[in-house]
């Protein structure tokens, strides 16, 4: 439990820092939000003891995920995706 913690915690870091640099504003609730469902219930499962070291992992590695952009909803993954678009679109 302590492990998805220290990981939610991390990850708020990462995206109000990223939100206060790069978008000098906070960020947005919805955002923060989906991020402690998923947290929540990472910490759920956490409880199951067998479970546990999986669940931090998973949540580092989300952490991982938010620091690398490659989520869903980022900047650097919406441009990925627009440029696939073009791409097929100059092809076909």
């Amino acid at each position: 439990m302590r492990g998805v913690i220290l990981a939610w915690a991390g990850g708020m870091g990462i995206m109000i820092w990223r939100s206060a640099v790069k978008d000098h504003q906070p960020p947005v609730p919805g955002q923060l939000l989906a991020a402690t469902g998923l947290f929540a219930g990472l910490a759920a499962l956490a409880e199951y003891e067998p479970a546990a070291g999986a669940a931090a992992l998973f949540g580092f590695g989300v952490d991982i995920a938010i620091l690398m952009q490659v989520l869903p909803g980022t900047k650097a993954a919406t441009a990925a995706t627009k440029s696939t678009t073009a791409a097929k679109a100059k092809t076909a």
